[in-house]
């Protein structure tokens, strides 16, 4: 665009001194506007400085308003219209500060991206920082990525690689230690967005220190339990987005404070959520994924799987409480191993100096859990069907690999050590040809396989979260069947141990995607599994006390469970089902 003003920029006392002989002539019909005349003789001429704003302005102006999206065109994606709603909302509304509290697995996520994706395009936002819980970063690396095309850069220790990048993700945990912390409250940021925000409900505990003292123009809060508790949780929710909404805390209690068990002025309350806040439930949308059947399937070992199982327990138990932190490493990853396959735990049994039990695992050619796969696929082939297989080893995937060949199986093999380009001829052989595609976790992170509904675990991760993972590469919008998971766990297994209590505590197969984090989170902000089966196994005298300890960890998730939906409650009975969800807004 041109200079408004840079035809008109000339000395100004000629102009003004010929403008005011034309104003002395004037016609005497035209007098009304001879004031105006009189007021632009006063003035001065266009300086380039004021033609550059004038410019910059109009450009501000020719960009189109937040009841249309810019970022549309470049997204690898069609988002649902409550998703685009609830970002317009967050746009217009709440000026890119508010509460997303949509239910758990209608795409919170999705909505926040929507609104970064937005004010980044725009211009208004080139200092972005995400704080999520650890086990979410590379969900929305991945997010932001693929579907949104937004490179982004992982926070650690003192900062980050590239420090002009404009989207920094960040773990709570790591964000409110120094000397991260540190780094990142120095920074002025143009928009923070805080995933699970109702980890910030506490205003004297570390997060909700560290979210207040981030200095950002926008501010977005995510989390599907806005109110955990007590009707305080909420109003410290609200104080963060806009500060006095709510009024003083004193102010808020006074107005609503409950009475009888009933929320006073429950309506007014109500309104003012509407203004900072958007949730959607799925009971209020079309039902967006088919459904699910789990099967798990305990496979005795033979005597000689079974034999070489309990030896690696005794021996990890037996060096684990004393063991330096390398040596810790390889002692759980033995004990992972060992459930997966002999072939996939003998290298590092050899590299723990265990040289007779790493021969014996040698000597170990076929398992029980190999011939019950083989028994799935061949049904499944039979039904047209394909599958897909999971392992977390590459040494395992590398056994199926032989056994499937050995019995005549046409296979895809996918692993992270592929090329990019063999990685997509695997996923095309096995969408096209192949009637198995076996895979280890990299198939678990980004690839959409919608055209197979059959998944088997054929090992399971300590970490049930791997396990959802697995699942949404088949159980994802553009499925068109019922999907069917088979988890294959060795009986007397650690895992299995685990599943069990996942299954009959929370029922981990029939939750939403998202809760099971949301329930984890409940035992303890930085609870890890992994680490705690570890601990838990290693701390014990014998497998009965450690069996009792899961048993126990057990009603602790059962617990957190039933205080997950008790919260999901209150939330529904105070925010209502849309909160401003279907209102104005793209």
């Amino acid at each position: 665009m041109t200079g408004v003003g840079q035809a008109a920029a000339r000395p100004s006392g000629d102009w003004q001194q010929e403008f005011a002989d034309h104003l002395a002539h004037l016609d005497p019909g035209l007098d009304a506007y001879r004031r105006l005349g009189e007021r632009l003789a006063e003035g001065t001429g266009v300086t380039e400085t004021r033609s550059a704003l004038v410019d910059q302005a109009l450009e501000v102006l020719s960009r189109p308003g937040f009841d249309r999206f810019v970022c549309l065109p470049r997204l690898r994606f069609e988002p649902f219209d409550h998703q685009l709603r609830a970002a317009g909302r967050a746009l217009e509304r709440m000026r890119g500060r508010g509460i997303l509290a949509d239910e758990v697995g209608l795409g919170k996520t999705i909505e926040a991206a929507l609104v970064l994706s937005e004010l980044h395009l725009r211009g208004f936002a080139r200092r972005i920082l995400v704080v999520i819980p650890v086990g979410l970063v590379e969900q929305w690396r991945e997010e932001l990525d693929r579907k949104f095309a937004l490179p982004s850069v992982v926070a650690s220790g003192r900062g980050w690689e590239d420090d002009d990048a404009p989207i920094v993700l960040a773990s709570l945990q790591a964000a409110r230690r120094k000397p991260l912390r540190a780094t990142l409250e120095e920074r002025d940021w143009d928009l923070v967005i805080v995933d699970e925000a109702h980890r910030l409900k506490n205003p004297r505990s570390a997060s909700a220190r560290f979210a207040r003292a981030l200095t950002t123009r926008y501010l977005l809060l995510l989390t599907a339990t806005p109110v955990e508790n007590r009707l305080d949780d909420l109003f410290q929710l609200v104080s963060l987005v806009r500060p006095g909404h709510l009024g003083t805390a004193r102010e808020f209690r006074a107005r609503h404070a409950a009475v009888d068990g009933e929320v006073r002025d429950l309506a007014a309350l109500q309104a003012s959520l509407r203004e900072v806040m958007v949730r959607h439930r799925r009971s209020d949308l079309e039902v967006l994924l088919p459904g699910r059947l789990a099967r798990t399937l305990s496979v005795e070992p033979g005597p000689d799987e079974a034999a070489l199982y309990r030896q690696v327990g005794h021996r990890v138990r037996a060096e684990g409480a004393d063991a330096s932190s390398q040596r810790r490493v390889a002692l759980r990853a033995a004990l992972r191993l060992a459930g997966s396959s002999p072939r996939a735990v003998a290298p590092t049994l050899a590299k723990l100096g265990w040289d007779d039990l790493s021969r014996r695992a040698e000597t170990v050619t076929g398992t029980r859990k190999a011939e019950v796969l083989l028994e799935l696929l061949e049904r499944h082939r039979a039904a047209g069907e394909k599958v897909v297989v999971f392992t977390g080893y590459r040494d395992t995937l590398a056994h199926l690999d032989d056994v499937l060949a050995d019995a005549s199986i046409d296979a895809a093999v996918y692993h992270g050590g592929l090329t990019r380009r063999a990685k997509e001829a695997a996923v095309a052989s096995f969408r096209d040809q192949a009637p198995v595609l076996l895979t280890t976790e990299a198939a678990g992170e980004g690839r959409n396989l919608q055209f197979c509904h059959v998944l088997v675990n054929f090992d399971l991760p300590w970490n049930p979260m791997q396990i959802e993972q697995r699942l949404g590469r088949i159980h994802r919008i553009g499925q068109a069947h019922e999907v069917l998971l088979y988890n294959l766990v060795g009986g007397g297994t650690i895992e299995e141990r685990i599943l069990t209590v996942l299954e009959t505590k929370i029922n981990l197969f029939e939750l939403v995607v998202g809760e099971l984090d949301m329930i984890l989170g409940r035992v303890d902000d930085d609870f890890d599994l992994p680490s705690w089966v570890y601990a838990a196994h290693v701390g014990s005298r014998d497998d009965d006390e450690f069996h009792a300890e899961v048993e126990s960890l057990g009603e602790e998730l059962a617990a957190a469970r039933h205080a997950h939906l008790d919260s999901r409650q209150r939330t529904d009975a105070l925010v209502g089902g849309e909160a401003g969800g279907d209102g104005e807004g793209p």
